[in-house]
C-alpha cells in the first residue's frame, strides 16, 4: 500500500474515531445514558433509518451549496485576463467537481 494511500487510511480512522466519541458525548448530554441497545424505547433501525435521510439532506445541501460557489468562481475568472491564473483556477475547479 503506498504511503498516501496509509495516510488516508489513518485520517479516516482519526476522524471515524474522534466523530464517533463527540457523537457518544452528545448523546450522553441529550438522553443522560450512552446508547443503550437493550433500551426498548427506542426503534434502532427506524433511528438509523432517519440519521440516513439527515445525512443525505446533509449531502445535498453541500453539493448544492459548492455547485453555487464553482458557478461564481468560474463567472469571476471569465473576465480575468490573466490566462495562466484563468486555466490553473478553471483546472482546480474541474478536479472539484469531478471532471478530471
Amino acid at each position: 500500500m503506498r504511503q498516501a494511500n496509509k495516510t488516508h487510511l489513518h485520517e479516516c480512522n482519526r476522524k471515524f474515531i474522534d466523530v464517533n466519541f463527540s457523537q457518544e458525548l452528545k448523546g450522553k448530554e441529550k438522553y443522560g445514558e450512552p446508547l443503550n441497545p437493550h433500551n426498548k424505547n427506542y426503534d434502532w433501525l427506524e433511528m438509523a433509518i432517519e440519521e440516513v435521510v439527515d445525512g443525505f439532506k446533509y449531502l445535498h445541501a453541500e453539493q448544492v451549496k459548492r455547485e453555487r460557489i464553482v458557478a461564481k468562481i468560474r463567472e469571476i475568472i471569465q473576465y480575468n485576463t490573466n490566462i495562466l491564473a484563468h486555466d490553473q483556477i478553471s483546472a482546480l475547479l474541474d478536479q472539484l467537481e469531478g471532471k478530471q
